[in-house]
């Protein structure tokens, strides 16, 4: 007897463009009396950077955001700066929406300001609230913000926001190849000085390839797959941190628990520990 379940995706390796850091989340149900004004306290919580994703899950309401008026009924979603926000009301019997902020950096698929539609369905409805569920617990923002790209992902395929139309450019091709390279080569010492020689390109054109493709340098990107590497061993097997820090090829136990807590805000051991 024998049975399987698999999928193969290809060599091309595409690289999500959308990485969110979530600060927080709202799902709201509301009457017509309803009306928030956003005040400078409130606005002095967040970052100049914040962006607001609002989704209408019922009813309709009203958006006024520096002399802009945005009406957004059920089944549609808006991205909005949030310190543009002035004010926002119900503007039918029972107004449900949902509401997170977050940052982001490097390139995103959305338009801000620009109301897009796609229906709710019972796979968003349970994602928002394991979002929620985890937020209260607040005990692992990369898995909050996780959850968030999951729920992002789920929302917005009916639109083709991820269809990797930004990374259309001359070098697409080659950064797919760089990426599949390194993905190849977590478990080796590898320098970017390695990954331009192999490619036949000068480092200072592989990092101006990866500023205008991903964002982030090529030094950077190979520190953060590493990274990513060692949370999936940690959380999935029970090798000790110091042997995944010798597999991933770093110099030490320290150097690896270093660069690990950078990215995820929390040391291997913590992350262990939690799981």
């Amino acid at each position: 007897m024998y049975h399987s379940e698999s999928f193969y995706t290809g060599n091309s390796v595409k690289q999500i463009c959308f990485t969110p850091d979530v600060s927080s989340a709202f799902k709201i149900l509301a009457d017509n009396s309803y009306c928030h004004i956003c005040n400078y306290e409130e606005k002095a919580s967040y970052s100049e950077k914040t962006i607001a994703f609002i989704r209408c899950t019922t009813g309709k309401g009203r958006i006024e955001a520096e002399g802009k008026s945005f009406i957004i009924k059920e089944n549609e979603y808006i991205f909005i700066s949030f310190h543009c926000i002035e004010k926002y009301k119900s503007l039918s019997h029972l107004w449900g929406y949902e509401w997170v902020n977050f940052e982001t950096t490097g390139k995103y698929e959305f338009e801000l300001n620009k109301i897009y539609t796609s229906n709710v369905i019972e796979e968003e409805i349970l994602a928002f609230d394991k979002l929620i569920s985890a937020g209260k617990e607040a005990d692992d923002k990369n898995y909050i913000n996780f959850l968030f790209l999951n729920l992002y992902y789920i929302i917005t395929k009916e639109n083709g926001l991820y269809n990797n139309t930004l990374l259309k450019t001359e070098n697409v091709k080659l950064i797919d190849e760089i990426c599949a390279f390194i993905q190849q080569k977590l478990f080796e010492k590898i320098t970017v000085s390695d990954v331009a020689l192999f490619f036949n390109i000068t480092p200072r054109r592989l990092h101006q390839i990866f500023l205008k493709e991903l964002g982030i340098s090529p030094k950077q990107y190979l520190v953060k797959k590493k990274m990513e590497e060692g949370y999936r061993l940690l959380v999935q097997t029970s090798y000790p941190v110091n042997k995944i820090s010798e597999a991933l090829s770093f110099s030490s136990a320290y150097h690896f628990s270093n660069e690990f807590k950078k990215i995820f805000n929390q040391t291997p051991t913590q992350v262990r520990n939690m799981e």
